[in-house]
């Protein structure tokens, strides 16, 4: 490009594609910029279709809590005898 804008000066035929290279550049970078949104959006949304603990048992679910400690010795065995029968 500097060789045509010495060489001919502004009379070049490129010297007015400069706004048309620009518009071009934000366009594929407006496109690329989509695709890697999109594909943020498409894992976000696949990861929250898959529910936690999905293919586990009650009983599991009920270790895991009392694994956590989110319930007390006597909660687990209750839930627990209610499950097993």
């Amino acid at each position: 490009m500097l060789y045509c804008l010495t060489t001919y000066g502004w009379a070049s035929p490129w010297a007015g594609a400069w706004p048309v290279l620009w518009v071009a550049l934000a366009l594929k970078l407006a496109l690329w910029a989509l695709i890697v949104t999109a594909l943020i959006f498409a894992v976000r949304w696949f990861r929250r279709q898959t529910p936690p603990g999905h293919g586990s048992t009650p009983l599991e679910i009920l270790r895991a809590r009392y694994a956590r400690g989110e319930l007390s010795r006597q909660e687990f065995e209750a839930m627990r005898q209610d499950l097993e029968h």
